[in-house]
């Protein structure tokens, strides 16, 4: 126990001794370093005195120039009464003026005096303001009295200048009213440096209308006549060769018809004729119509019996003939096949056609060197349909497997014809036979568009035909 109580008492000994060397440690260490002192620096200020020469100045007059007295120039006021002047209006002018408004014009009403003003005050208030009142009247009412309404001015009347100068009035000369004449361009304004520009003429070009003939001399009269003839269709001379023409095309079992080409002055002829030893013929008489300024070329078809029977008993069907030149004066003669199919030995009957202009029900048939008519469109494979306007359409089938009747070209070979009918309503119901003989087909077909035109008032119909050549190869 004692020695626990001695080591406490040496250990707060000696914790003192430790703080107090600390402290005194750290004091020792705040303690700021000595400065040595610094040498101070040293200025020095010389000054020095210097003797100044003085002078005084002399008085001297100052030379200017005395301007000359002269008239003062410019207004001037001057004190005194103001001259006055009344304009005075023309009299024709004035009148005018009275003619015209001769009591619509009145005198602008006076203000009301003080005496009228207090008159319409109650008694009572008058009595009191009395005094008030008839000094106010001797101060206002002979300036009011005296003063003149100022007539309004007259819209006819000419307007005057008035002088300021103190001089008496003087009233202004009437002047004539005349219309100025307006400038010429020669008194007006022009730049110093400006020069006219000069006249600009148009470039005309010049032609000369000429006949389309190729040939450099004299043109042929029969040439001449028939050009007349196709480009001035309304004229009165050639017209007899477009009669002539029309005559030549006119044969038995046969369709022709040609157009003319004023570019190349060329007749062309187009269709068919039952028999070949026709077209020389044809030929020539074309010829003699056109002279010999005109060439004619030719792309005859031969279309023997009994097509060409085949061909009239189509258009007597009742229908017109689908056309796209219908006004055109450079064709003349009847309208013939739309297109011309090729076929040999072998190949499947194809056709493409072009639906019409509205919706109708089509009908194909093909008529054979034997007399017969096919129908290729409606029969059981392929059954009658509505189509749209302008719509493509294929006839006949590329194989057994297609949709449509599939027929292949055989024998007998030669040129044959296939025509097709459009119509706004069906013709019939049901398919008739694939084969049948044409003559009463067509018979048969003719009553059924007129009753059709019966029952539908806006019926519409049409028929087109098509050259068919056939061969072994």
């Amino acid at each position: 126990m004692t020695n626990t109580a001695g080591i406490w008492g040496v250990g707060a000994v000696v914790s003192i001794a430790l703080n107090l060397g600390a402290a005194m440690g750290l004091m020792a260490a705040m303690q700021p370093n000595p400065i040595a002192d610094q040498p101070v620096p040293e200025s020095r200020l010389d000054v020095e005195a210097h003797a100044v020469t003085r002078s005084d100045a002399s008085e001297q007059t100052p030379q200017s120039q005395t301007a000359a007295e002269g008239a003062a120039t410019g207004a001037k006021l001057v004190s005194g009464e103001i001259a006055q002047s009344v304009a005075q209006p023309k009299p024709a002018l004035l009148q005018k003026s009275q003619a015209q408004t001769p009591s619509a014009r009145a005198a602008p009403a006076l203000p009301p005096t003080v005496s009228e003003l207090a008159s319409q005050l109650p008694s009572s208030a008058r009595t009191s303001a009395e005094p008030l009142i008839a000094k106010m009247a001797s101060a206002l009412e002979p300036a009011v009295s005296t003063t003149k309404p100022v007539p309004a001015a007259a819209p006819d009347v000419m307007p005057v200048s008035i002088p300021t100068t103190p001089t008496s009035p003087q009233r202004p000369k009437p002047t004539a009213l005349a219309p100025s004449a307006p400038p010429s361009l020669a008194s007006l304004p022009q730049p110093a440096d400006s020069t006219p520009a000069p006249r600009q003429v148009p470039e005309v070009t010049k032609s000369t209308a000429m006949l389309a003939f190729p040939s450099a001399g004299s043109v042929d009269p029969v040439s001449f006549a028939a050009f007349q003839s196709f480009m001035q269709p309304d004229a009165t001379t050639g017209t007899d060769v477009r009669d002539s023409l029309d005559a030549v095309l006119s044969l038995p079992c046969a369709r022709m018809q040609v157009s003319f080409d004023p570019e190349t002055t060329t007749l062309n002829l187009t269709g068919h004729v039952p028999d070949p030893s026709q077209r020389g013929p044809v030929l020539d008489a074309l010829q003699a119509q056109m002279g010999t300024d005109i060439a004619v070329t030719e792309n005859l078809l031969v279309l023997p019996a009994p097509q060409c029977g085949a061909l009239t008993g189509i258009a007597d069907v009742g229908l017109p003939q689908s056309t796209d030149q219908i006004t055109n004066a450079l064709i003349v003669g009847a309208d013939t096949h739309a297109r011309a199919f090729r076929y040999v030995a072998g190949d499947p009957l194809v056709m493409s056609l072009t639906a019409p202009d509205y919706p109708a029900y089509v009908y194909v048939d093909y008529f054979d060197a034997d007399g017969n008519v096919i129908h290729l469109s409606p029969n059981d494979r392929a059954p009658l349909q509505a189509v749209e306007p302008k719509s493509a359409l294929q006839i006949g089938a590329e194989s057994a497997a297609d949709t449509g009747l599939f027929v292949t070209i055989g024998p007998p070979y030669g040129q044959e014809i296939a025509a097709a009918f459009a119509a706004s309503a069906p013709l019939y119901d049901g398919t008739r036979p694939l084969v049948e003989p044409a003559g009463p087909y067509l018979a048969w077909l003719k009553e059924r568009v007129a009753q059709k035109r019966t029952q539908h008032a806006d019926f519409k119909g049409e028929w087109v035909y098509f050259f068919v050549t056939t061969a072994a190869r």
